[in-house]
């Protein structure tokens, strides 16, 4: 169905072909998604016509159902009223709609290019830059180190987050239209990224991620039990049998740190304990992320540095020894620096029978080397930033190999982008003209706009496992709104788009918009 035609079939009204600005939502969205017509979709019923919309800029709203940062939900309008429409699970709900069935799976794209395109790395860059490139008709290959595809959706997010069972139905949906994806396929170990224009491929992308743990630089990190969380987290994905007993550090502060430390629970950990550099209000993990850590029994210990991991009998981590740290500071990279405490009461030892180090990842580029690729000093892609091309011609790079640490959303508005700028190097086409987006009035709803007859209703909150039931296993801890609960949530958008000229600035109701919100 052509854009047009699905968005007339959402609103219908006469007054959606005149609107020219957009919702604070769709503003906020690193994708610009058109989220009041995915919602207003939901209102009628019309969840088909909703994934539609979403598809038309976001391959993966399952995944981004579960684990988007929605930035849109914080500068939504309805906030002034009670609480934001929780657009991230509306995304979820329309999303798992397909995957019980009722929408069609799709038709392979034709073939319409002669060229074709690799793509290193299957994350949320790589695949997106595969899907919007098949579907413009090129042929598509997929090279992933990992037995799957999916890059740290597949193996670094737990399944009682993101389940594997979502990540290989969107992967393969992608499939479907003729992307070819081959796993176990490492550059440089089974072939060079010079090897790959001699098998006909015209361009290259680079999305190797993030996949690395950064190292902490103190003694002791050679002792037993003490791993790293990315591969801690790898195996546990791939259903490796791991276990952890007794008391467990976790070192870090951010989303990773958050995810092994839940882990760690549900390993067998007796106690599960997070230190980190900053303070509570300075951690990097997303406020969500934190919380539930804390719901599975999780220890935050703020404002600590670790200075070194001691054993007793000369070979296992038995004690980590703290300092307390006065601040912390970016520096002019945006990493972490920190200064601190001095004098009596600044150390501190905690008694532990493993650690878990999670204080960042880096991109591994040794695949690169010999390539004559620009690197910056953080090891990672050096590209122009409105292109994302590297410094050889044909070589593109998007996502966390570029700029790190990015969430998930961002790294496909960054496969967006490289796709772009790869049909437009192929086509001869000027890889710069026209990008600049096109600047439009955001409606801003202020407080003294709401008018009194609009109804307040909370948001749905979604059902989860009871903590002490979720912590046992790795079932999925958010079970996702009913179609019904789903609806009656998408009812609380205000459609300020489409309607803040007549609600908030006449405070005029036409009959349409009375039945949802009053």
């Amino acid at each position: 169905m052509e854009a047009l035609e699905l968005l007339a079939q959402i609103h219908r009204g006469k007054c959606w072909p005149s609107v020219d600005k957009i919702s604070p939502c769709e503003e906020a969205c690193p994708l610009h998604t058109d989220v009041p017509s995915y919602v207003i979709a939901i209102t009628q019923g019309k969840f088909k016509e909703a994934l539609a919309v979403i598809k038309q800029t976001n391959p993966f709203p399952s995944i981004c159902g579960r684990v988007c940062h929605h930035p849109c939900e914080e500068e939504c309008n309805r906030a002034l009223v009670d609480r934001p429409v929780a657009i991230q699970w509306l995304k979820r709900v329309v999303a798992d709609y397909e995957l019980d069935g009722d929408v069609e799976k799709p038709a392979p794209v034709e073939r319409t290019k002669r060229e074709k395109i690799a793509i290193i790395g299957s994350g949320p860059a790589g695949l997106t830059a595969a899907y919007d490139l098949v579907r413009q008709g090129y042929g598509v290959a997929v090279y992933e180190a990992s037995p799957v595809a999916g890059g740290m959706l597949a193996t670094g997010i737990p399944d009682f987050i993101l389940p594997k069972e979502i990540v290989q139905a969107e992967i393969n949906y992608i499939k479907d239209l003729g992307v070819e994806i081959k796993t176990n396929t490492a550059i440089s170990r089974d072939l060079t990224l010079d090897d790959l224009p001699k098998q006909g491929f015209k361009a290259m992308l680079l999305a190797t991620g993030a996949q690395k743990s950064a190292e902490l630089p103190i003694p002791g990190t050679d002792l037993e039990n003490v791993v790293y969380a990315l591969p801690l987290l790898q195996q546990v994905k791939l259903g490796d049998k791991v276990a952890l007993r007794g008391k467990v550090a976790v070192i870090g502060g951010g989303n990773v740190a958050m995810d092994a430390a839940r882990v760690a629970v549900r390993l067998g950990a007796k106690e599960v304990h997070v230190a980190c550099l900053e303070l509570r209000r300075g951690m990097p993990a997303f406020a969500w992320e934190i919380e539930a850590a804390e719901r599975d029994g999780v220890k935050i210990h703020p404002a600590l540095a670790p200075q070194r991991f001691r054993a007793r009998d000369g070979k296992r981590v038995a004690v980590i020894d703290f300092r307390r740290v006065a601040s912390t500071q970016p520096d002019s990279e945006g990493r972490i620096t920190w200064t601190l405490m001095e004098g009596p009461g600044t150390e501190y030892a905690m008694d532990v029978d493993a650690v878990i180090v999670a204080i960042g990842q880096i991109p591994d580029l040794s695949y690169a080397d010999g390539a004559g690729l620009n690197i910056s000093a953080r090891r990672s892609f050096v590209v122009a930033p409105d292109t994302l091309a590297t410094n050889v011609p044909g070589i593109f790079a998007a996502g966390d190999a570029v700029r790190m640490p990015g969430t998930v959303v961002e790294s496909i508005a960054a496969g967006h982008e490289a796709a772009t700028s790869i049909h437009r190097y192929l086509q001869g086409q000027d890889l710069r003209e026209g990008r600049a987006p096109i600047a439009k009035e955001v409606l801003k709803i202020k407080p003294e706009m709401i008018p009194g007859f609009l109804i307040r209703k909370d948001r749905w909150e979604m059902a989860s496992l009871v903590p002490q039931d979720a912590v046992r296993c790795f079932r999925e801890v958010k079970l996702g709104y009913t179609q019904w609960q789903g609806i009656e949530e998408a009812k609380r958008c205000l459609n300020c788009r489409m309607c803040a000229n007549c609600v908030f600035e006449r405070g005029q109701i036409c009959f349409e918009t009375a039945t949802r919100l009053l």
